[in-house]
This record gives structure tokens, C-alpha cells and sequence, in this order.
């Protein structure tokens, strides 16, 4: 249970994503759908951080990690959008998209086995994806997850934040009659924090 303290500022983030989602039929019109498609994927991104931030986690972009060596080789680069520690240890890493689809998720799937399989992540760490709407089909929505499970022994958690689940290019998040759609499914985000903190 989150106490009223938390829950206040948990109450806030929410308020602040809504204030920005708001705001992005404005950017459409005055900068125009490479801005705001932009803006809308910042939207989220800014969302997980400061839930992380009203839960006391510490929330780390660019935090890059070492690949596992493969033949003599590794990468220094690798990473996903939010890597969350506790007490200085990494326990999650979340991804975010305002739309996820088949591409992203296959994107998100590859980079978090890498993660876990980096000798720079505990063996802990948890993966989730944080999206707005779901703009996979059935087929990929249930492919990916059950690949990173059958290659790590781990589950993927997929948060859908918005009420309207299914993407709709007629709607997109920065047009102000689609404005509902995105409102934040308080059960969902609920979820989300419990992930976080257990």
C-alpha cells in the first residue's frame, strides 16, 4: 500500500502527464507532427521518471551497459529508456512508446535479453514496457514476450496506460478529439507503481 505522502506526489506525476498531453494539440499546430510525435513519446518517458521519483527510486538515462563478450567482442552502448536502481542497485529496466508495435517490441524484447545478460546488471532486474496504446497485432503481442521468456526464464511485464488500448491512426494522441483516449487508466498505473516498488 502507498502511503498519502507518496500517493500525493504519485497524484502530481499523474497530473503532469495530463497537463502534457494536453498541451500536444497545441505543439501539432504550431510545430507540426515530427514535434509533437515527439513530444508524445517525451510524454511517457517523463511519466515513468518522476513515478520512479515519488517512489524514492532513482531513475538513470544513459545509463549504458556493457554487453555480454561474444568471440573476443562486446559493445559499451547498451541500455533501454529507464534503467531503475534501489538502494544503488539496478532492480528494473522500462521502456516506453506512446504506440508500442511489432517493430519497438521486437526492439525492446532484443535489448532487455542483452540486459540481462550483461555482466554489469544483477540477476534481479526486472523488464517492463510502458506504452500508451497497443499497436501490435495479436500474433507479435504474444510471440516476443514468450521469446524473452523462453530465452532469460523471465517474464516481460506490458503496461497500457490509456483507456482506448488499441491504437488508431484516426486518433492520435495530439489530436484534441481524441483527447479521452488518453487519459491515464488509474488501475493500470496503479499496476505499474506496484511493479516498481515490489
Amino acid at each position: 500500500m502507498i502511503n498519502n505522502a507518496t500517493a500525493m506526489t504519485l497524484t502530481q506525476a499523474a497530473e503532469l502527464y495530463e497537463k502534457e498531453v494536453d498541451d500536444l494539440p497545441q505543439i501539432h499546430f504550431e510545430l507540426g507532427g515530427g514535434a509533437a510525435r515527439n513530444r508524445s513519446g517525451l510524454v511517457y518517458e517523463n511519466l515513468i521518471r518522476r513515478t520512479c521519483e515519488a517512489l524514492s527510486l532513482e531513475p538513470k538515462k544513459n545509463d549504458y551497459k556493457k554487453t555480454e563478450e561474444v568471440d573476443g567482442s562486446c559493445l559499451s552502448n547498451l541500455q533501454v529508456d529507464w534503467h531503475v536502481y534501489r538502494d544503488g542497485e539496478m532492480s528494473k529496466a522500462v521502456e516506453s512508446k506512446a504506440y508500442l508495435d511489432a517493430c519497438y517490441l521486437k526492439r525492446a524484447v532484443m535489448d532487455f535479453i542483452e540486459l540481462e545478460n550483461s555482466p554489469e546488471v544483477p540477476d534481479n532486474v526486472e523488464y517492463a514496457i510502458v506504452a500508451g496504446q497497443n499497436a501490435c497485432g495479436k500474433e507479435a503481442l504474444a510471440y516476443y514476450p514468450a521469446f524473452f521468456n523462453k530465452v532469460t526464464g523471465k517474464k516481460v511485464k506490458i503496461f497500457f496506460l490509456n483507456p482506448a488500448r488499441k491504437r488508431s491512426s484516426a486518433r492520435a494522441i495530439y489530436n484534441e478529439k481524441a483527447r479521452q483516449d488518453f487519459t491515464l487508466d488509474a488501475e493500470v498505473y496503479t499496476e505499474f507503481t506496484e511493479f516498481l516498488t515490489k
